[in-house]
């Protein structure tokens, strides 16, 4: 079996890394994060689904498309697909039993065991095991191991004999199972995507859901278990929930200091603090009465979606994110806190424990862990000699800020917003480099600095910095953020010094947004001038026309909705189709595009004795929307993700409509000699077609096989203002529905503004 080691330089970064955590006196009072990203590590992706920490300390890490990688003394090593037997590379869930046997849930492949040595696979072809995709897995110390599905519901399997439960065999309210957890008793608690929380005791069933109980909300994504046997519940928009057998707490956004409504991972801590993963806020920690929030504004955490927490060795929690990868943070909240007081004339924050023993010792807690309510300055660096007498690259600009400010202004944190313009090469550059009114009022700017005269980017650089501590309170998060159009000239190592010596020591990061089209030298070099992990480079190469296209080949069928619209025969294919397709615009949320579709196809029906059939052909012109995300934000469309359109288009067709007996009674497209109507009945003389417009409305799914192709399943309506579809004009409007199912090849695929801003 053949398996990646990193390199020198990673190995020496790791060794650091457990250097630095395994010396547990020097942060006694500070917080230390690692972060682990595909730039600085082995890391295959920064999407990670879930973390098992095996009796060796070794950190196995699932991803999302890329396997999974481990982290260990001797460093990284990741299976995929092509490395290892591992069958599937979307990992959701990785469970380790008592003999350190990884059991490995994919999106798709099933179960794969993996012991160090051997690999052992179990899907639905070679076992009982009720569907490929798994969402999570327990060991129980008995040894049998307890599955929760997507769509299969519960299994369990004793290493010889499955044991399926699902909605129809047992008191199971969805088969599709997200969360488990057992508590002291063996009452296994499972927690469903969409029927809310249900026990099972090995003979009994009980659901609790909104009706039945005080559960917040119906969608369980994880399950965490006191000694005491209190049960931790993360819902999908209700927020955390807390039960012990008799009582129900629910702590949300509106009456806790609960930062997000939708839960992910939880995981309860050795001194008995609440880790709380949020889908968009962040982390929390809840010791019962307060809390903390960890945010990309208050810390060094690069992502506010939490995908998983593990806790490790020397009170470290391993945190994974849905879009930066891996990080790690120190747990340095020693014991029970009492109360949380504002030392107003020092704007710290003070716990007082009652571990101390009366001892009246406060510990002043690091800024990492002071919540989010100081003042944030964002300073937007900009040389306008790069874009003098380019009004349009100045709007781009300008249209780049107002998202960035928009996504971090909803994460509920306000900014002061500083613009400092400066110009590297022209003493006097004209005046459509100077913003407008209204461009301010887009960006909320609080503060417009120019500096006069030639100024190299070392001091616009400085000055920029200097803006972005004017006024800032401890705990603030401080941005320069520079948009680069072309080279940065200046002595690198210099700059680099700049932006190092202030994020170290006044916690300012550093970020560039790159809209030329630089070597990857050039690229190289801009990202260099960002700490690590204090900042972004976000490389924006503008979409063109020749970006974005795909083009779908489609085979379904056609059922005719009109007046002679009863026939039991369905022709496959009835439809035969090609689609050519261009993505436009991004929002983050949904994608818009147009899709320009032909079909050649046939419609039929039989009512009353009376039949007809038509051959047809069609062209529509549609504006297609694909959604990234759900409405209410609790759920990403990854591999699945559904789409709607609506168009206007022509149909070109010929119809012949017949009675009982085949003789023809009324026809378009035909030629017909009305005295000798017997002529006509075998093979009428064509002419010319009719034409009508149409108008389509419909929607679909696509499903992602890789980075180029799609499946797509699609069923649309196309409505019209006529009647002779089946050749017989009454008072009823024809139409006809479309069910196909395609492949779709995309062609340069390229990620818009939004995209690349928002991630």
């Amino acid at each position: 079996m053949k398996k990646k080691h990193t390199n020198l330089n990673n190995i020496f970064f790791l060794f650091l890394i457990f250097f630095l955590l395994g010396n547990i006196s020097l942060f006694s009072q500070h917080s230390i994060w690692g972060t682990f990203t595909t730039g600085n590590s082995a890391l295959p992706n920064e999407t990670i689904k879930c973390i098992a920490i095996d009796s060796n300390d070794t950190k196995w890490i699932g991803t999302f498309m890329s396997g999974i990688a481990t982290i260990s003394s001797t460093g990284w090593t990741v299976y995929n697909t092509e490395n290892s037997m591992l069958p599937n590379n979307y990992i959701n869930t990785i469970a380790i039993d008592n003999n350190d046997t990884k059991w490995i849930g994919t999106d798709g492949g099933g179960i794969a065991t993996f012991d160090n040595t051997n690999w052992t696979i179990y899907n639905t072809e070679n076992s009982d095991l009720p569907s490929n995709v798994i969402m999570t897995i327990i060991c129980e110390p008995n040894g049998n191991i307890w599955i929760g599905t997507y769509f299969g519901g519960l299994a369990r399997f004793d290493g010889k004999e499955w044991k399926i439960y699902n909605t129809g065999n047992s008191g199971l309210p969805s088969n599709k199972v997200v969360s488990i957890a057992i508590d002291t008793n063996g009452k296994k608690w499972i927690g469903t995507h969409g029927g809310g929380l249900v026990t099972y005791d090995d003979t009994n069933w009980k659901v609790y859901n909104e009706n039945n109980s005080k559960i917040p909300n119906n969608y369980i994504y994880s399950i965490v278990i006191e000694p005491d046997n209190t049960k931790w519940i993360g819902t999908g928009g209700g927020g955390l929930a807390s039960y012990n057998d008799i009582f129900w707490n629910v702590y949300n956004t509106e009456n806790s200091g609960l930062p997000d409504n939708n839960i992910r991972p939880l995981i309860i801590s050795e001194n008995g603090l609440i880790w709380i993963g949020t889908y968009f806020g962040g982390l929390a920690v809840f010791d019962g009465e307060n809390w903390i929030v960890y945010n990309t504004k208050n810390s060094d955490i690069p992502d506010d979606e939490i995908t998983f927490i593990a806790s490790g060795k020397y009170d470290t929690k391993w945190i994974g994110t849905e879009r930066s990868g891996l990080y790690t943070v120190k747990d340095t909240i020693k014991g029970e806190i009492d109360d949380i007081t504002y030392a107003t004339n020092t704007k710290s924050i003070i716990f007082s424990k009652k571990n101390d023993k009366q001892t009246g010792d406060e510990t002043e807690i690091p800024d990492i862990y002071k919540p989010a309510e100081y003042k944030n300055n964002i300073v937007f660096l900009l040389d306008v000699s790069n874009i003098d007498k380019e009004p349009k690259k100045l709007r781009l600009f300008i249209r780049s800020f107002k998202m960035m400010i928009n996504y971090k202004q909803t994460k509920g944190t306000n900014y002061g917003v500083s613009i400092l313009t400066y110009s590297s090469k022209d003493k006097t550059p004209s005046k459509s480099t100077s913003l407008s009114e209204k461009q301010k009022r887009l960006i909320a700017i609080t503060n417009n600095v120019k500096i006069e005269g030639i100024t190299p980017f070392n001091k616009g650089l400085m000055k920029a910095y200097e803006l972005a501590s004017t006024n800032s309170l401890p705990g603030g998060n401080c941005q320069v953020i520079l948009a680069a159009d072309g080279k940065i000239n200046d002595n690198e190592k210099q700059i680099k010094e700049i932006t190092n010596s202030y994020y170290e020591d006044n916690n300012i990061t550093f970020s560039i947004l790159s809209f030329g089209r630089q070597s990857w030298k050039e690229d190289r070099k801009m990202k260099n001038l960002i700490p690590r992990g204090g900042g972004h480079y976000y490389k924006i190469d503008p979409v063109r026309f020749i970006d974005n296209w795909s083009a779908t080949f489609q085979l379904g069928t056609s059922v005719f909705r009109g007046d002679i619209d009863k026939e039991e025969k369905i022709d496959l294919p009835g439809q035969i189709g090609f689609a050519l397709n261009k993505k436009i615009i991004s929002s983050g949320f949904l994608n818009g595009g147009i899709k320009t579709q032909f079909n050649w196809g046939r419609l039929h029906g039989k009512k009353k004795g009376n039949s007809f059939k038509n051959k047809y052909f069609e062209g529509c012109l549609n504006f297609q929307v694909i959604i990234n995300r759900w409405f209410n934000r609790t759920f990403k469309f990854e591999i699945i993700r559904p789409y709607a359109f609506v168009g206007i288009g022509f149909i070109r067709y010929r119809t012949i409509l017949r009675d009982q007996n085949g003789t023809i009674t009324d026809y378009y497209g035909y030629s017909f000699e009305s005295e000798n109507p017997a002529s006509n009945v075998d093979d009428p003389e064509k002419c010319k077609p009719n034409v009508e417009l149409i108008f389509p409305i419909g929607g679909g799914v696509n499903y992602k096989l890789n980075d180029q192709i799609d499946l797509e399943l699609e069923m649309s309506s196309r409505f019209m203002n006529s009647d002779k579809l089946d050749a017989k004009v009454s008072q009823k409007n024809d139409k006809y529905l479309f069910f196909s199912i395609g492949i779709t090849y995309k062609f340069i695929q390229k990620e818009f503004l939004a995209n690349i801003l928002n991630k």
